[in-house]
Parts: structure tokens; sequence; C-alpha cells
């Protein structure tokens, strides 16, 4: 008895079930604006089947793209006239992401087992053409959104973009000739870092690691990100995790070690970050890593090693004038060193130190006369008056107590 019972509970749900579909079906097909079916699709949608669930966000893509495709023919419309008609651009924008976003939701549950257990899509091959249109609409669409400091419809837009073209709705689809995909990535990761999305702002930036053009700015994005992050000390460990996971993937990238040594720097980490330079200049030497050497040297008062690393970095860009500044600095105070130590005579290595100081801070002064990289005046009068060159020293006078 109790089985028969269930039997015909069973019975009776699945003929209400049935009704319920038949009503949805009728009540969505006859819906004639966006958002109404958009009600009547949420109302019903926890007792829906998948291909009920994908009918009905089918109808949001039609009556969506209606809304778009009239708004686009008269824009488009007026670029061949040269009119001026007017057309309601914002609801073409959300109506075009409405269409992309229903057409995604739509596939998700067309690409499900019927009632006969088979995936048999009904609406596609349909939707992935339909829609590209409204897609690509958003490149535009964000940008302008941007341009207004509307950073939360930017993130939106581009954003979409990017995320729709891993989607299966685009599976079939060929993107061979979107070779600006990366450059639309970073656009989202900008906008969502000005939206202070800092977790979409990394994911979005890491699209773009292996773009020649834009990893490098990506990355900043996204370190950007990260630190903004920083509230506890747990947030510090999981930097510093992420900084030294990132380091590993790219050790020859100079931002990552340069970030990872500034994290040691702060939170005084001494011997991590020495035994950081020393690993990079060995296995990874860059004009970063021997300016770095030659810092940590420097601070440690080791004057010979810290310009034996940074001549290995002007050896490498010759233009780096902080480095060649620090050189200066390094050689005037291992002149010093060795005066002090004759009996405050100036030895043959004594005025070597003191020439060489000096004729870098010449190439300096000749590549940054108003001293706006690098102050190299009081500097070089001490060299002058440490070499015992008065005169030069006294042309200097003014402008060191400037």
């Amino acid at each position: 008895m109790k089985k028969m019972i269930m039997m015909a509970v069973a019975a009776l749900v699945a003929v209400s079930a049935g009704a319920q579909n038949k009503d949805f079906q009728k009540l969505i097909k006859a819906a004639g604006a966006y958002q109404e079916a958009l009600g009547v699709l949420n109302s019903n949608l926890s007792g829906l089947s998948a291909e009920d669930k994908a009918l009905g966000y089918n109808k949001l893509v039609d009556l969506a793209l209606d809304k778009f495709n009239k708004e686009n023919n008269i824009q488009l419309t007026n670029q061949v006239t040269q009119k001026n008609d007017p057309f309601d651009k914002a609801g073409m924008i959300e109506a075009g992401i409405n269409a992309l976003k229903a057409a995604m939701e739509c596939d998700k549950f067309d690409q499900m087992p019927n009632a006969k257990g088979k995936v048999a899509p009904k609406f596609h091959k349909k939707n992935a053409e339909r829609v590209i249109v409204a897609r690509n609409a958003l490149l535009s669409a964000g940008q302008d959104l941007y341009n207004d400091k509307n950073y939360q419809a930017a993130q939106d837009a581009f954003g979409l973009f990017v995320d729709s073209r891993k989607n299966s709705l685009f599976s079939e689809t060929d993107f061979s000739k979107e070779d600006f995909y990366t450059q639309i990535a970073y656009f989202a990761a900008l906008a969502a870092y000005n939206n202070h999305d800092f977790a979409a702002a990394s994911k979005y930036a890491d699209y773009c690691k292996d773009d020649a053009n834009y990893a490098n700015d990506a990355m900043d994005v996204k370190v950007l990100s990260m630190k903004a992050q920083l509230k506890t000390k747990e947030d510090s460990v999981k930097y510093m995790n992420d900084l030294k996971a990132l380091h590993a993937q790219e050790p020859s990238n100079e931002r990552f070690f340069s970030l990872l040594t500034e994290y040691y720097q702060a939170t005084q980490d001494d011997a991590a970050k020495k035994a950081l330079i020393d690993e990079q200049v060995a296995k990874y030497p860059s004009k970063m890593a021997w300016a770095l050497k030659g810092e940590s040297d420097m601070n440690d008062s080791k004057w010979k090693e810290a310009i034996a690393a940074y001549k290995k970095a002007l050896e490498l860009d010759p233009d780096f004038l902080q480095v060649r500044f620090n050189l200066a600095l390094c050689e005037n105070q291992q002149a010093i060193n060795l005066r002090d130590a004759n009996g405050g005579n100036l030895t043959p290595d004594v005025r070597e130190y003191l020439q060489n100081s000096i004729d870098n801070l010449l190439i300096i002064k000749e590549k940054d006369p108003n001293r706006e990289m690098v102050n190299w005046a009081y500097t070089l009068y001490q060299a002058y008056y440490l070499i015992g060159d008065e005169a030069k020293a006294k042309e200097l006078e003014s402008i060191v107590q400037q």
C-alpha cells in the first residue's frame, strides 16, 4: 500500500511538473519585452528542466538582440549616411551585454542531456553566430565607459568580452584573427583595478603575461592589486608567497626580483634579501641585479665590492644614472678610507678613485645638467676638494649652497 501511494505521489508530481512546464513555455513564448521574459524565467527557474531553461534564456537572447540590433542599425546608418538620428546608446550597450550573458547561460543548459539522456543542443550554433556583433560592440563601449571614468561598467564590458571567448558558446568560433585579445584583457585589468576589484584585476592581468607589448604593464597592475589587498599579517605572507611564485615562474623578470627584494628590505629580512641577490647575479645577471648587489654592499660599507657590482650594472646600461652616481659615492668613500689608512696622504690609489669619481660625475652632469634625476653637485664638489682641485671646487660652491 505504501509503495502504491509513493508511486501515485510521484505520478502526480510528474503531471504537475509537466503542466508547469507547459504553462512556462506558453508564457515565455508570449513575452514581448526583455524584463517580462526575465520575470517569467526567474519565477519558474527552480522547477524547470534543462531544456526549458535553455528555451527561456534563448527567449532573453531574442528580445535583447531585438533592442540591440534596432539601436545598432541606427548607429551604423548614421555612420554611413553622415546623419545624426537619435538612438539609445546606453540601452544598446545594456542590451548587447544582456544578449551575450543570456546566450552563454542558454548554452550551459543547451549542452546538458535531454529527457532521453542525449546531448542535442538546439540553440548553440545560432546563438554563437548572432551574438558575435554584440560581443564586438563591447570594445568601443568599454573604451567610452573607461574614458568617462565609469570603471564598473567598463570592467563589465571589457571583462565580458574577454571571458566570453573562453565560454562553450564559442567553442567552434574561429578567433585566430582576434590578435588584440590580450590588449583588451589588459584594459579589463586596468578597469577592474580602478574599480577596486583587485581579484579580477589580477585575473585579467594574467591573460597578458605572454604578450610582448602588454606583459610588463599588466604585471604592474597585478602587483599593485596584490599590494592593495595588504591589510593583515596573513595578507603580507600571501603577498610574499605570490611574489615568490611569480619570481620562480619568471626568474629573469627584473620586476618580480626587485619587488621581492623590496619586500625583504621592508620586513628587514636582510639574510633573505642578500641570498636572493647573490642567487640572481649568479644565475640571472642583469643591470638591476647588479645594481641591487651594489646597493646591498654599499649599505654594508663594502666599498670595493659595491664599486665592482655597480661597474657590472653600467656595462649593461651606461645611462643608468642613479647607479653611476652611487658608484661615484663609493669611489669617494673608498678614497677617504685609503687616505686615512695612509696617514692622510693622497697615494696613487687614492687619486685614482677620486679621478674615477670625478669622471663619472661629469658624465652625469652632462646628461642631467639641471640635476632633475640625480643631485650630483655636492659629491662632485667633495671629490674636487679631496683631490685638491680647489679652483674646480670653488666653481661649484654656488650650486652646492642652493
